[in-house]
C-alpha cells in the first residue's frame, strides 16, 4: 500500500533491501481508482511507480480487470458497446501511463470457475456479461498495442493442491491458455496465486510439476504472484507453527523453482505487519479459530526473519539456473 512506503519506516528499509519488486496490492484496481465514467485518479498509483522508480525497484501491475473490484458505474452501462468502449479505455490508460516503468500486467485477474458450469470454464463476471467471453481477447490486444513490451499475465488461484477441484481448474485453466494461443490472443505468463495452507490439503509436487511444464510447453513464462501461508491448521506454540508455514513454503518452493519457466517469485506481503491474512480479508475459511494472530509471511510483525525466510531463501539457493525473464528489468 502506497501508504505503507510513505511511512519510511523500519519496514520501508527491509523491502529496500530484501526485494526487487513492487506490487499495488489495491491501489491500481478499477473500483479504487474511479468512480465516475472516464475518470480514474493516478495519484496513489503514481506514488508508488514513484517510490519504485526512485529505489530502482520493479513493478508488477496489478491489475486490470478484476470482476471483484469493477466500478459500479460499469456494471449499470447499458449495452456491449459502451462496456467494450470503457473496458478497452480503462486498458489502455493504465499501459500508456506507466508503459516503461511497469514490466508486467496482470490484465485480467481470476478469470476460471470451473463451479459455474460453462464449458469453457470462464467465470461469470460483469465482463461475460456485458460483452461476452472475447472480452478477454478484447483486453489482451488493447494492453500490447497500448505497451508492446509489458508482459501480459492471466493471474489465477486455486491450482495448487492434489484435490479432484483444483486438478479440475488446472485443466480448465490449461485449455484458457491453449485456447489464447491459438487465438493469437497476446499473453506471456501465467500468474500463479500460490495462497498456500500449512497442513491442510494435499500436496503433490509431481503433479504441479507437470502442470507447471504443460504451461511452459506453449512457450509461456510462469510467476509465482501472491505467495503466503494461511496457518490456521497449525497449533498455537508459535516455534512449532512457524516451522509447518516454513514447510509449506519449502514443500511448494522446491517443486515451484524446479521449472525454469518460472522467473518471477512474489511474496503477498513481506512482514506480518501488513498482511491480508493477519487483517482479516481472505476467506473465512484461512482464519484461525482461536483468535491468535496468524504468522503467514517471511518476517515477523516485528521484521525479524522466520523459519519461512530461511526457507525461502534456501529454496532460492537450490533452485536450477534459469534464464532471467525476458520481461523483467535487470536492477542495476
Amino acid at each position: 500500500m502506497a501508504a505503507q512506503l510513505a511511512a519510511k519506516d523500519d519496514f520501508t528499509a527491509l523491502l529496500q533491501q530484501q526485494c526487487a519488486v513492487l506490487v499495488p496490492e489495491n491501489e491500481m484496481k478499477w473500483q479504487w481508482m474511479s468512480h465516475r465514467p472516464r475518470e480514474e485518479d493516478f495519484s496513489v498509483p503514481d506514488r508508488i511507480v514513484g517510490f519504485a522508480a526512485r529505489h530502482r525497484l520493479a513493478i508488477r501491475g496489478h491489475n486490470l480487470l478484476w470482476y471483484w473490484q469493477t466500478p459500479d458505474w460499469f456494471k449499470a452501462l447499458p449495452d456491449r458497446a459502451s462496456a467494450e468502449r470503457a473496458m478497452v479505455e480503462r486498458v489502455t490508460a493504465m499501459c500508456r501511463r506507466y508503459r516503461g516503468r511497469v514490466f508486467c500486467w496482470d490484465v485480467v485477474n481470476e478469470p476460471i470457475y470451473v463451479e459455474h458450469g460453462r464449458a469453457d470454464a470462464l467465470r461469470r463476471t460483469v465482463f461475460l456479461d456485458q460483452i461476452g467471453p472475447d472480452y478477454l481477447d478484447l483486453a489482451y490486444h488493447a494492453a500490447r498495442v497500448a505497451d508492446p513490451a509489458a508482459a501480459l499475465v492471466v493471474n489465477e488461484y486455486g491450482i495448487l493442491y492434489d484435490t479432484p477441484e483444483e486438478e479440475q481448474k488446472r485443466s480448465a485453466v490449461l485449455r484458457l491458455l491453449e485456447r489464447m494461443r491459438r487465438k493469437g490472443t497476446p499473453v506471456d505468463a501465467l500468474g500463479v496465486e500460490a495462497h498456500l495452507d500449512a497442513g491442510g490439503a494435499p500436496f503433490s509436487a509431481k503433479k504441479l510439476r507437470h502442470f507447471f511444464a504443460d504451461v511452459a510447453s506453449l512457450g509461456l513464462e510462469l510467476q509465482i504472484t501472491e505467495l503466503d501461508v494461511t496457518d490456521e491448521h497449525a497449533p498455537a506454540p508459535i516455534a512449532p507453527r512457524d516451522q509447518m508455514v516454513a514447510e509449506a513454503y519449502r514443500q511448494f518452493l522446491d517443486a515451484a523453482l524446479a521449472e525454469p519457466a518460472v522467473t518471477v517469485l512474489v511474496t503477498w506481503g513481506l512482514s506480518d505487519r501488513h498482511s491480508w491474512i493477519v487483517r482479516r480479508e481472505c476467506s473465512e475459511a484461512g482464519w484461525r479459530k482461536d483468535g491468535l494472530a496468524p504468522r503467514p509471511l517471511p518476517f515477523d510483525a516485528g521484521l525479524q526473519p522466520k523459519p519461512a525466510w530461511y526457507a525461502l531463501a534456501s529454496a532460492l539457493e537450490g533452485a536450477p539456473l534459469r534464464a532471467a525473464s525476458r520481461f523483467l528489468p535487470q536492477r542495476a
